[in-house]
């Protein structure tokens, strides 16, 4: 079903944020990274090829990194900073208890601003939404 189609106020507000946080100032990086992670996550094969696309043509990320995300826990060859971010991104996807939402977003603090912090939360907000659209009623581009 094209969702966009047939419900575009609904639905182009939804792209409309996308593409915001895609013209932010946080790390553009950063973000097909959680992208990535959190649609691996929701089992998402759309937003999978399609974040891994953008990470392999037009950001420059290095292969092995998408090849390591999954375990990126495991892996050195991530920053803090990345880490700490796909660490948010899998606590919000998963929605564990609020005592390691409040654990995590203190370490947060110490290293991303407010606004990359208000950024990336809305960023991986956004694509669980746009995940579970995707999952729910087929592929946009079907």
């Amino acid at each position: 079903m094209n969702y966009a189609k047939v419900s575009p106020k609904i639905i182009n507000p939804l792209y409309k944020s996308y593409e915001e946080i895609h013209a932010s100032e946080l790390d553009q990086e950063l973000v097909l990274l959680v992208e990535t992670r959190v649609s691996q996550i929701n089992g998402c094969a759309y937003c999978c090829h399609l974040h891994a696309e953008a990470i392999r043509k037009d950001h420059g990320i290095e292969q092995v990194k998408l090849d390591k995300l999954p375990a990126w826990f495991n892996s050195n060859i991530y920053s803090p900073k990345e880490k700490l971010a796909l660490e948010w991104c899998e606590a919000l996807t998963t929605n564990p208890k609020q005592s390691t939402l409040d654990k995590i977003k203190e370490r947060l603090d110490a290293i991303f601003t407010e606004k990359e912090i208000v950024d990336l939360t809305a960023a991986i907000s956004l694509i669980n939404a746009l995940n579970r659209m995707a999952i729910s009623l087929g592929d946009r581009n079907e």
